[in-house]
């Protein structure tokens, strides 16, 4: 009798898998050889090794491969997307050990004093008047013994997969196609420059507000007739006959006693995310999409009673948000940004084309859904996506506004994106799935060169940590420290034991170099205490290539402060140098 034949099949998906968890290995192992300081103007797109471009163009055609078969394999597009964003999003944790930008740093401090003292002093910080988010960052540190630094290093990797598993569950609720979904979540990510996940309030609140779409659509949504009249009252009418599309009150009333604590939540963490959320929610609420009426009122009022009370130190002088018009608006976020050196402009023109082309893809997939007739879930995408430009004329938010407005419209440009691409096709020929392939890639390295296009001057040295670390040790307890500029690894600890300032905050107005240092020089020695002043090689890099300051005017301010009276330098090492100004009464 012959003997049964063993067979061995591999189960569907695995050998694409391990191809991308392969390339993925590879591209996070060449990015990690590279080395501080990033010297190239356009910042990491120019030093990463070949090899690290080869495992991320495989990883967009394995994805276009798997999606154009028409129903792609139920798991491997989440490997897929896993691995991608630990391609990118950990490109630069992999490459050096500390976290990028000062900011992260500064939310460090934040959270260390919370820690320390237990008590908020909103006089301190305008931080200090919405600690949801540091409190919470605290006690995580604290219970689970994490050092904070790993945290920030690896905030970015973290907050993108936490975005990524919100949007996955609003977007299911908008479409039925998998191919939908995983494409507009490989579009999000690819599209999302704005560098907005490191540890900070706005990647919680943003998060967070991504999980109150989810629920708002999920188990608070509503159904309207198909029937619509323009007269008020016809419209009225209308509004009101919407019916809930969850049928259980019960499971209702739970999402939105969810619902109000997760916005009392981004209300304490953060300044700007509630009323971007309080735009969505209304507009949601106006065109019949949502059942729970009142909840814009309940938001605003959450707003307006914190404002007033808890953050009323920092409302005194800030206003939240104020008319700046189109023309102040469109100066602080667009033209007051084309400035610099070519290599800083280059990453500024790539950062605005990747935002247009995945606008213009949009458009295209609002043309393509007027085919599908009224119930199509394009409407409701719509507003959404269209909901935070109301915020973008009262508030100029440093001349960041529209990189923020883009995150907040982002999660549904990109389902209008991707929805163009697929063009209602069930499956993907090889033509298209190479264009997809090829689209995909180039995003990744347009994607790449906006988010690290400040590499040069957001990824700091040994030599500028250390340095950083000795400010502290030689400075008085209570002396003022001043950098540089803000592109500087400071404020992680005794954030309330000293003032802060920054040489370009004091010489914002000044004509030259030598009255720089005059007016630096004046403001330190007024101090009881005197200062400290710390000059890296970061602050540099980053006001030559934003063309605020050039290297002979830089090198001159230093030299000029140098020699002032009362003036000494108490640390140097390659990247760095710490000056000890002495107060008036200590002179002479």
């Amino acid at each position: 009798m012959a003997q049964p034949r063993f067979t061995w099949t591999v189960p569907e998906g695995i050998l694409p898998a391990v191809i991308a968890v392969s390339a993925t290995v590879v591209a996070g192992y060449t990015a990690s050889t590279l080395e501080t300081p990033i010297t190239s103007e356009v910042g990491l797109v120019a030093v990463l090794p070949p090899a690290y471009w080869i495992g991320i163009v495989t990883l967009n055609v394995i994805f276009a491969v798997s999606l154009g078969r028409g129903r792609p394999n139920p798991w491997l597009p989440a490997v897929l997307l896993g691995c991608l964003v630990v391609a990118l999003y950990g490109a630069a944790s992999l490459a050096t050990p500390v976290p990028r930008a000062e900011v992260a740093w500064r939310h460090i401090g934040i959270a260390d004093t919370l820690l320390r003292n237990g008590q908020l002093d909103p006089g301190l910080d305008a931080y200090f008047n919405w600690p949801g988010f540091f409190a919470l960052l605290a006690v995580l540190s604290s219970a689970t013994g994490l050092p904070p630094m790993q945290l920030a290093l690896w905030a970015p990797v973290v907050n993108a997969l936490l975005w990524l598993a919100a949007l996955g569950l609003v977007v299911r609720t908008l479409t039925t196609d998998r191919r939908l979904v995983w494409l507009t979540l490989w579009l999000f990510c690819l599209a999302n420059w704005i560098d907005q996940d490191y540890l900070a309030p706005q990647a919680f609140g943003f998060f967070l507000y991504l999980v109150v779409l989810a629920l708002l659509l999920n188990f608070l949504g509503a159904r309207t007739s198909p029937g619509w009249s323009w007269s008020p009252a016809g419209r009225l009418g209308w509004w009101r006959e919407r019916l809930p599309t969850d049928p259980l009150a019960a499971r209702r009333v739970a999402a939105l006693l969810v619902v109000t604590v997760l916005a009392v939540v981004i209300v304490v963490s953060h300044q700007l995310t509630p009323f971007m959320l309080l735009a969505s929610v209304t507009a949601l609420v106006a065109t019949g999409r949502v059942w729970a009426s009142a909840l814009p009122l309940v938001i605003a009022v959450m707003v307006i009673a914190w404002l007033v009370y808890p953050a009323s130190t920092y409302l005194a002088g800030h206003p939240p948000l104020f008319v700046n018009g189109v023309e102040a608006a469109a100066a602080a976020n667009v033209s007051e940004r084309l400035a610099g050196t070519a290599g800083h402009l280059l990453v500024v023109r790539i950062r605005i084309l990747l935002t247009g082309t995945i606008w213009i893809l949009a458009a295209a997939g609002v043309l393509i859904a007027r085919r599908r007739g009224p119930h199509d879930a394009r409407p409701v995408v719509l507003v959404l996506a269209a909901a935070p430009f109301a915020l973008l004329p009262a508030q100029s938010y440093g001349g960041e506004m529209l990189m923020r407005v883009n995150l907040f419209s982002l999660p549904f440009t990109a389902f209008l994106a991707a929805s163009a691409l697929l063009a209602m096709q069930p499956v993907l020929n090889h033509i298209r799935v190479v264009a997809l392939a090829v689209l995909c890639s180039v995003l990744a390295v347009a994607s790449v060169s906006s988010r690290y296009g400040n590499a040069q001057f957001d990824m700091f040295t040994a030599a500028e940590i250390d340095a950083a670390k000795r400010l502290y040790e030689l400075g008085p307890a209570d002396a003022m420290l001043i950098a540089g500029g803000h592109p500087t690894p400071w404020r992680y600890r005794e954030y309330e034991q000293h003032r802060y300032r920054t040489v370009q905050d004091i010489c914002e107005s000044a004509p030259d170099a030598a009255i720089c240092a005059q007016l630096v020089h004046a403001s330190a020695r007024r101090e009881q205490s005197g200062a400290m002043v710390l000059l890296n090689r970061a602050v540099k890099s980053s006001l030559v290539m934003q063309g605020a300051m050039s290297d002979i005017e830089i090198d001159g301010m230093e030299k000029t402060l140098a020699r002032l009276p009362g003036v000494s330098k108490a640390f140097e090492n390659e990247d760095a140098r710490i000056y000890r100004i002495e107060p008036y009464r200590q002179v002479g």
